[in-house]
């Protein structure tokens, strides 16, 4: 089953809860082991104020200043739908902005978020490990136009191994509400292990497969940091309000980590028909769409 014909607004209404909101901790000195232990079981953590206010300003304005054109060597940008078909002049342009990727070699601000000694810290000790960034975006979604990203879990992406040397981190630069799409987690759905993707709003878990009564919204305040394990089911409602919603994500990988091939990662993210995750222009094999999900 797929609610996509229902429209964005039902989507948001069936398939998220907006009454059990994650308080964070205070701030990274607050982390004990018993938080740690938690983060395993549960597949998340949240922390308050990982970044100041002048670094988080710096990287919107770094954000800005690549949308702008400021680095003509930077091209990595995704729009919206709304803004597709069109070019939108240089200084509408930020209004579209769906994702930007691999940022950091172009601004120094955004560079010295990812490397940030405090941030670094918490990542190695939730992972037990050393660790290196292995993907950057940068998730922007405009007032009213920016879009639901469907529940998912990021290793069905990536060609790596084991998931649980791969950590995702989510850094507020806006207020993250429940009006404009702030983070939404199924607590433990790790420990699944990982499940068959289809793409349908993108490339997703089913619909009907998503446990709604389990969802746990994860409001932010600037500067605030989501960590979660790469299995983690999640998703983020459509911006249905009229403030902005960016966030950076950075992923880091443990040292103990390996890359895999191809057919080692199709092995983990399949069905009984083949193939069905969301690295289909890595492996090779084509996107495999709702309508071809065994009945």
């Amino acid at each position: 089953m797929s609610f996509t014909g229902r429209g964005d607004q039902e989507i948001a209404h069936i398939l998220y809860r907006y009454d059990d909101a994650y308080r964070p901790l205070p701030r990274p000195e607050a982390l004990t082991e018993e938080h740690v232990t938690d983060f395993r079981r549960l597949g998340f953590l949240a922390i308050a104020d990982v970044f100041t206010a002048d670094e988080v300003n710096g990287a919107v304005a770094g954000l800005s200043r690549l949308i702008a054109g400021g680095d003509p060597t930077f091209r990595s940008i995704q729009l919206e739908e709304a803004g597709r078909g069109r070019e939108p002049a240089p200084e509408e342009r930020e209004a579209y902005v769906r994702k930007m990727m691999d940022f950091t070699p172009h601004d120094a601000r955004l560079k010295a978020m990812a490397e940030k000694p405090a941030f670094v810290a918490v990542v190695e000790r939730l992972l037990g490990s050393r660790a290196a960034v292995s993907q950057e975006m940068a998730l922007l979604k405009p007032p009213h136009v920016g879009r639901e990203k469907p529940w998912h879990q990021d290793m069905a992406y990536f060609l790596l191994d084991p998931p649980d040397g791969v950590l995702g981190t989510w850094i507020a630069l806006d207020e993250a509400t429940a009006e404009n799409g702030c983070m939404h987690v199924i607590p433990g759905s790790h420990r699944d292990g990982p499940r068959p993707h289809y793409h349908d709003r993108d490339c997703q878990l089913p619909d009907e497969e998503v446990c709604v009564e389990r969802d746990v919204m994860v409001p932010l305040a600037p500067g605030g940091v989501l960590f979660f394990h790469s299995l983690l089911h999640h998703g983020t409602p459509p911006n249905r309000s009229l403030s902005r919603r960016r966030a950076l994500q950075f992923h880091f990988a443990s040292v103990h980590c390996r890359k895999i091939d191809p057919a080692a990662h199709a092995a983990l993210f399949a069905d009984c028909l083949g193939y069905a995750g969301c690295a289909g222009y890595l492996t090779g094999t084509p996107d495999r769409p709702i309508a071809e999900k065994p009945g």
